[in-house]
């Protein structure tokens, strides 16, 4: 039968009383005396003691948790006994999660329902069973200590960044005001959908002058227009070896995956048709593009599970694949990584030749670090090779958009903190600029 703590203290204690007989002679007759009270308390209390089975645990959390976010799992209790339990609660967490701020203890009420949380940040996308509920709680006297195990085992979904999703549309929408709005009329002049009559202002084209509008009102109103909706945008992932690389403990793949998750979200939501291409050396997921919720949860069921492979990326395949399948012109969003001029020459002569019809977008994600070591001061002897390294790095880049911008191909290099909102703006710079 087990025991708790302050059980093990009383048997402790037991030697005062026994100590006390002795000077007495009687320290035998004590330990019996003592102990087989002691016992009896203990069997008291086991049997006045909720058993585990009066009580019911239930695990309330999101079907699909988020990669790299604090997740929070509320543990529901119901205390069908008439007794007031202390639970300490322990739940069964898969690998890849890590536990931020653990379940405390809780107070089961008779008769009621208690909640205690737990957060936990995943690490890894993919599917992950959670095990089963452990509880643990001493007796009504405090002196016995019971224990209950409770199968909630069940599989949960870890997907990209979903709590990013409305504060970096929110963020995106409040920037692209200087890039859509008013503002944006002014300095572009374009879009081919009517949107709204404004008051003219300096600067304004004069082509947008609406002159019933003017004549009505006796001053200068002018024609404002948005992006026509409907257009095609690809998102194309590079899952092979050159997205292993990591950041902050992040691999490449995973701000990606994440940045191209909130761009389908945000352009479904502008009212285009969004479709998905995962490659390395072959073609391994393919969404055509369409609108709606539907749609974003069709490609955020084949994002959230895509693993790396150790393979080069066969860009002129993967192209071939999409023009084979989807023949409207399009916005293609590569996510990618390219760590040489010879890289990039074969990306630019693949979109040149088998993608000419289409827009494309080269996104890579940029390691802050190699800056900061060439801008670095050199304290060790190691320190000058760093830096070698470092320079020889920045400046295959600059050989890399070079080429891109030689072959007139959009590109877009940007640290990981701020490639999400940048990609949003990106995408409506282009929609705007009617170059999809």
């Amino acid at each position: 039968m087990p025991f708790s703590r302050r059980f093990a203290g009383l048997v402790l204690l037991g030697v005062i009383p026994v100590a006390l007989a002795a000077l007495i002679h009687g320290a035998l007759n004590a330990f019996i005396v003592y102990n087989i009270i002691l016992f009896l308390l203990l069997i008291q209390d086991y049997i006045i003691t909720p058993k585990p089975k009066e009580l019911e645990i239930t695990r309330v959390c999101e079907e699909k948790f988020s990669l790299g976010a604090e997740n929070e799992v509320r543990i529901s209790v119901r205390n069908t006994s008439s007794r007031l339990l202390k639970l300490d609660i322990k739940d069964e967490i898969p690998s890849y999660f890590r536990e931020v701020k653990p379940a405390l203890r809780l107070q089961a009420v008779p008769y009621e329902s208690s909640v205690t949380s737990y957060f936990v940040m995943p690490e890894k996308r993919g599917e992950y069973t959670f095990g089963n509920v452990h509880v643990k709680y001493n007796g009504v006297l405090g002196l016995c200590s019971k224990s209950g195990k409770f199968d909630l085992t069940k599989n949960y979904k870890v997907y990209p960044n979903i709590k990013d999703l409305r504060k970096y549309t929110l963020s995106a929408l409040k920037k692209s005001q200087l890039l859509m709005g008013v503002k944006k009329v002014k300095s572009f002049g374009i879009g081919n959908e009517f949107e709204s009559l404004r008051e003219y202002s300096e600067g304004d084209d004069y082509r947008k002058i609406n002159w019933s509008a003017t004549a009505r009102a006796d001053k200068l109103i002018v024609n404002t227009y948005e992006p026509e909706k409907n257009q095609q945008v690809f998102i194309l992932l590079d899952a092979s070896r050159v997205m292993n690389s990591e950041i902050n403990y992040i691999k490449k793949l995973d701000y990606s995956i994440n940045s191209a998750f909130l761009l389908a979200d945000f352009a479904l939501k502008k009212g285009d048709n969004v479709g998905l291409l995962v490659f390395d050396n072959t073609v391994k997921r393919f969404v055509k593009p369409r609108k709606g919720m539907a749609q974003f949860q069709l490609i955020a069921e084949n994002l959230y599970n895509v693993e790396e492979n150790f393979v080069t990326a066969d860009y002129n395949n993967a192209l071939v694949y999409l023009n084979q399948n989807h023949k409207r012109r399009s916005l293609l969003c590569i996510f990618t990584e390219l760590f040489n001029a010879e890289e990039a020459l074969h990306l630019a002569s693949a979109l040149k030749s088998v993608a000419r019809q289409h827009i494309p977008l080269i996104i890579t994600v940029t390691d802050p670090r190699i800056e900061e070591k060439v801008n670095g001061s050199i304290r060790e002897f190691e320190d000058v090779f760093t830096k070698a390294a470092s320079i020889k790095l920045l400046e295959e880049r600059e050989k890399i958009r070079n080429i891109f911008s030689q072959a007139r191909i959009a590109c877009l290099e940007v640290a990981p903190d701020k490639l999400s909102i940048e990609v949003l703006n990106r995408y409506l710079q282009m929609k705007a600029m009617l170059q999809i």
